[in-house]
């Protein structure tokens, strides 16, 4: 305790320890939606690249109103940074696999 009654780790900030669960999270959720968009996109490729280039972006526009809301959520934000990052990934392993 300190001089004002409070405990000394109330003075850190109340998201010290979630970065330490947060980061295996956002790891998870990157694999996920890398795999889960890379798959999807690489299907719909066999059949039209335009297809798939439209409907990832559709995809991907359409969730990030509620991931959007999730930022403020101490341990969802590490999800929604993750998920970015994965939908970033996806892109990129599907803009390589096209050329």
């Amino acid at each position: 305790m300190n001089d004002r009654g409070t405990a000394d780790r109330d003075l850190a900030g109340p998201d010290v320890g979630v970065r330490w669960t947060g980061i295996p999270i956002a790891l998870i959720s990157a694999a996920l939606a890398a795999v889960a968009l890379t798959a999807f996109g690489l299907e719909l490729a066999r059949i039209h690249p335009l297809l798939a280039i439209g409907l990832n972006i559709i995809v991907v526009a359409g969730a990030a109103p509620t991931v959007v809301r999730w930022l403020v959520v101490p341990v969802w934000r590490w999800a929604v940074y993750g998920a970015g990052a994965g939908a970033l990934l996806s892109f990129v392993a599907l803009a390589a696999s096209a050329f």
